[in-house]
């Protein structure tokens, strides 16, 4: 919080970064302005709260007072459906202890990486920067209050502290909650908390796998399915690991597959983001709402089945629903975006994403010499055991030995909202996911998708 004379303002920034401060006010002001006109979705904000009672009051009057009628306020009693939720701002509490959890999550995967990946001395220096400020940060803030009255009665989504999934049992919503409780981890804490961390030795972790299905209340380890089941009553939200210094992404494929609903990206454009392609393809579900549906298995199947999955998501052997076929036939549209040839040899990678690991692959076309309008006319074969979750990427390239290949667009579709048996003329996408325009001409790929289903 910040004082000036006798006006006092919240202020938003994140600790151990360059990030501009911004006051609180002006950025809920900016959301109340943007809001719902792509979509009636809820809004769902999350609050890293920092503040004493003055600074939590000073938020609770901005959120009133700037969102008004679109601040959903939670009564007792109410019954939530997502109907009455349309038009809403949800706020999410993000107590200071989980804050204090995440950083040494952080710094954890931070020393792991360090220890397994040369990195530049400039990385080095960046990296040790980053964490020094941010365990800075933490040891000299003051100890936290309990969030105030007036502030606590405008939070629905409540951010609690799991560190283990091992007492989860399956909960059915009546959707008359006061509150609905949610955690935060880091993709590494997720990865353990989901099972889907590496283990050393297959058959070790065949044989606990086995143990826990068939003596399930037996083990001091959470079973196989904890993760699916306990997101079927929370909200559980991922996020990147603090050694991602240069904003890069993990692949959000895994959160997906456990049932995890807020999966968080670096939203900052690189090069070669395919994170973030497969994310922008799998929310074009649903008219682009912003919602998708979890697969009806994992909002609906017994802690039994769902242990049977998990452990079938840990081993990859996970029964095969449909196989996709890919057609690919023939591109066209580019005037530049390649070296200083006449025209580029254009190759494209095919790739799925957004479910289980053993769904996901990549197959690269042959290449096409010289020209503009490559024509291809090959079919890739993807067997699929979630094809719900599943997300098809194209990536076209120049092949370019002496500079390094150049990028040259992409597209991505999720596979169940595909039109198949028939030919798609299919624009496609820069870096930045929007239209490739380089050099004023508009790229385009035919493509066709086809579905066979499981003997």
């Amino acid at each position: 919080m910040k004082q000036r004379g006798y006006h006092a303002s919240v202020i938003v920034t994140h600790g151990g970064t360059l990030c501009t401060k911004c006051k609180f006010k002006r950025m809920i002001a900016a959301i109340a302005e943007n809001a719902f006109f792509t979509t009636e979705c809820p809004v769902i904000v999350t609050l890293e709260n920092h503040c004493k009672a003055e600074g939590q009051k000073i938020i609770a009057d901005t959120l009133r007072g700037v969102l008004g009628d679109k601040l959903y306020i939670p009564k007792e009693g109410d019954l939530i459906t997502p109907e009455s939720l349309k038009g809403k701002v949800i706020i999410r509490d993000k107590r200071k202890d989980d804050d204090k959890d995440k950083d040494k999550d952080d710094e954890d995967e931070a020393k792991v990486a360090k220890k397994h990946k040369r990195r530049s001395k400039d990385e080095e220096e960046a990296l040790a920067e980053h964490l020094e400020a941010a365990k800075a940060n933490i040891e000299e803030e003051a100890p936290e209050e309990e969030v105030a009255t007036f502030l606590r009665d405008l939070i629905y989504v409540r951010n609690t502290k799991t560190k283990s999934l091992k007492d989860v049992t399956i909960t059915q919503l009546t959707g008359k909650e006061p509150f609905v409780t949610s955690s935060s981890w880091n993709e590494r804490k997720h990865k353990k908390l989901a099972g889907l961390k590496v283990k050393k030795g297959l058959k070790k972790e065949l044989s606990a796998i086995e143990h826990s299905l068939h003596s399930p209340g037996s083990s001091e380890e959470a079973r196989p399915g904890a993760m699916e089941a306990w997101t079927r009553s929370a909200l559980a939200r991922v996020y990147p690991a603090g050694h991602r210094i240069k904003s890069d992404n993990y692949d959000p494929s895994d959160a997906w597959a456990t049932g995890c609903q807020i999966v968080a990206l670096n939203m900052q454009v690189t090069p070669e983001d395919n994170p973030l392609y497969t994310n922008w393809g799998f929310f074009l579900r649903k008219g682009g709402c912003g919602y998708v549906p979890k697969p009806q298995f994992l909002r609906e199947s017994s802690f039994e089945e769902l242990d049977q999955y998990a452990s079938g998501l840990r081993t990859q052997s996970l029964p095969i629903k449909q196989t996709l076929k890919v057609n690919l036939k023939s591109a066209r549209g580019w005037t530049k975006g390649w070296g200083m040839e006449e025209a580029p040899d254009v190759y494209c990678v095919v790739s799925i994403a957004g479910g289980p690991k053993q769904d996901r692959g990549h197959r690269k076309s042959k290449t096409a010499n010289n020209t503009k309008s490559p024509t291809f006319n090959e079919t890739f074969s993807f067997p699929l055991a979630v094809p719900e979750l599943a997300v098809v990427t194209l990536e076209f390239w120049d092949d370019d030995t002496v500079s390094g290949d150049d990028y040259l667009g992409h597209v991505s579709l999720p596979v169940q909202e595909v039109k198949l048996a028939r030919d798609l003329t299919i624009p496609l996408l820069s870096e930045s996911l929007t239209l490739w325009t380089k050099g004023g001409g508009q790229a385009f790929v035919k493509v066709r998708f086809d579905f066979e289903e499981a003997s």
